[in-house]
């Protein structure tokens, strides 16, 4: 049997469009559907994508629900079934009070042990965000109506105090998946944290915004990565751009690099300057998302023509046939 990981990244409102765009495009050239991915990795933008799936929502409704097109009767199904308005601020809300929300992680993102993590350090010098992403929750909960998929699922988060990942899905903390989704997408200094039995949790992203190493030892036969805070390597040097972007597409070549010595095959998508121009810098931005995952399909279309890609798409081919 071939093995088969998902990996969806962070990125706010245009990652998930940014997402639904490669995933559209994906299944468009190979007819792999990611709702039957054995394990999906979801961090931020990438859980809420991530529970979609598992909800029944095909790679080709969320691309459709982006576009302000028809959803398919299966998919209007689900849609249907999500009744709570989405309600999160447009601007980080006042603080309450300046005061950092963990002063240790200031020193323990850079001098703890492993590699430095400076945005773990940024959340705990940051005040605690104030802004309210319980209607998140509540929609991913009529979304996905079962407290947790019966499929492999993973949802990346951060613990505040600690300032350890957390994996809810794999590790030994019970949430539903409404709560694990908000948990993972708690931006520091702009949404309340999580709170469960008493930890305080926060946005993936501040770990990695991919958390693709958690797949390496796992002896998949593929692992797939949708990758909306990072860029193509042209796009990606610093200086000369972006800081964050440089920095997260360097994590992300370290856990590619980790994942492939363990034998597993990885294919990467990833913002090229055409998906850059189209989404802006404003990651929250809920003005164009058709125009953002219209050109992630296209990008998605042209990765998968490249002849250096070609192994990844045969081993695709090959799950399409194996009994199901």
């Amino acid at each position: 049997m071939i093995t088969i990981g998902l990996v969806l990244s962070a990125g706010g409102t245009s990652g998930a469009a940014y997402h639904a765009g490669v995933l559209s495009g994906l299944f468009e050239a190979t007819g792999w559907d990611p709702r039957t991915a054995d394990l999906i990795v979801g961090t931020s933008a990438g859980a809420s994508t991530a529970i979609g799936l598992r909800a029944g929502l095909s790679a080709t409704d969320h691309s459709a629900y982006y576009a302000n097109e028809e959803l398919s009767p299966e998919g209007q199904t689900i849609r249907n079934r999500v009744i709570t308005p989405l309600n999160l601020p447009k601007s980080p809300p006042p603080h309450k009070s300046l005061w950092p929300a963990n002063p240790y992680l200031i020193f323990q993102g850079v001098l703890g042990r492993g590699r430095p993590r400076p945005v773990v350090s940024l959340a705990g010098m940051l005040p605690e965000g104030q802004g309210d992403a319980s209607s998140l929750s509540a929609r991913i909960n009529e979304s996905h109506p079962d407290p947790w998929p019966n499929m492999s699922t993973w949802i990346c988060s951060v613990d505040l105090d600690s300032g350890k990942r957390v994996v809810f899905g794999r590790d030994d903390v019970e949430c539903d998946v409404g709560t694990a989704v908000q948990a993972s997408s708690s931006i520091p200094g702009y949404f309340q944290p999580v709170e469960l039995n008493g930890v305080r949790y926060v946005d993936g992203g501040i770990h990695s915004s991919t958390n693709a190493d958690l797949v390496a030892p796992l002896g998949l036969d593929i692992v797939i990565i949708s990758s909306a805070m990072t860029a193509v390597p042209s796009e990606s040097p610093w200086p000369g751009g972006p800081i964050g972007r440089a920095w997260h597409s360097r994590t992300l070549r370290r856990e590619v690099e980790r994942i492939r010595s363990y034998g597993t095959s990885v294919l990467v998508f990833q913002p090229t300057s055409e998906d850059l121009r189209v989404r802006g810098e404003d990651n929250m931005s809920v003005d164009n998302p058709e125009e953002i995952c219209q050109m992630a399909r296209t990008s998605t279309l042209a990765h998968l023509s490249n002849p250096h890609v070609v192994k990844s798409r045969k081993i695709l081919e090959r799950s399409l046939n194996q009994p199901t």
